[in-house]
């Protein structure tokens, strides 16, 4: 029985950075639960050392749509981003076994708490307001940032986020939301804080909601 569980906010290939989280959360494998949100991997400097370690520790993770993208890129070799061919490469003969890795991480990671307060949901990007994850399509579990409430389906820039309209009990924490630092709502945590962008790489203790952060070491990337 684990005595807590740690939720890290998405990582994108920040290596260091998470060595140095994991050392501030006091990370302990035989007593905490370690969970990630998805997109471990592109856009920051060694993707490959981040899967490995985080493979390494047996922590849980929710697909990411970063990690969506690569395994459609190794299905089909259509590549939207050039980094995913990098990633390939640096896996050398270990490709079907990373690819085997990431098909098995889920979509959505549901406890159930002793209090109902407790219970929590993990998922990348958001939920469909009023759906639960079961019943929400994956591009939306893992790309969802605004939703246009009158049509019912996500949104432009100019809607709000997702989360304005989840009105559940069920905490949940997501990453994918990188329009700041971390969003901290009594049923809504997002755990993006832009870390690879020159932000903060954040982690969560749970049940207790205390707050970690690492700041980044510089900015590894200037889009989104």
């Amino acid at each position: 029985m684990f005595k807590r569980t740690l939720i890290i906010g998405d990582v994108h290939g920040c290596l260091d950075e998470l060595g140095s989280l994991l050392d501030l959360l006091d990370y302990r494998r035989a007593h905490d639960r370690l969970i990630f949100v998805g997109d471990l991997i592109n856009l920051g400097p060694d993707p490959m050392g981040v899967l490995e370690l985080v493979a390494k520790l047996n922590a849980d993770c929710v697909l990411g749509n970063h990690e969506l993208g690569f395994l459609k890129f190794l299905d089909t070799g259509v590549k939207a981003r050039s980094a995913f061919a990098a990633l390939k490469k640096s896996m050398g003969n270990r490709v079907h076994y990373w690819k085997t890795w990431l098909e098995d991480c889920p979509l959505f990671i549901k406890s159930e708490g002793v209090d109902p307060k407790d219970s929590f949901l993990v998922v990348h990007a958001g939920l469909v307001p009023g759906l639960e994850p079961e019943d929400t399509p994956p591009d939306i579990l893992t790309g969802v940032r605004t939703w246009d409430i009158e049509k019912g389906e996500p949104g432009g820039k100019r809607h709000p986020p997702w989360f304005e309209f989840y009105h559940g009990t069920r905490t949940v924490l997501f990453g994918h939301w990188a329009a700041g630092n971390v969003v901290m709502r009594s049923n809504v945590i997002g755990l993006d804080s832009r870390c690879v962008y020159g932000g903060f790489l954040s982690g969560l203790s749970w049940p207790d909601r205390v707050l970690y952060q690492i700041p980044s070491k510089c900015v590894y990337h200037s889009g989104d």
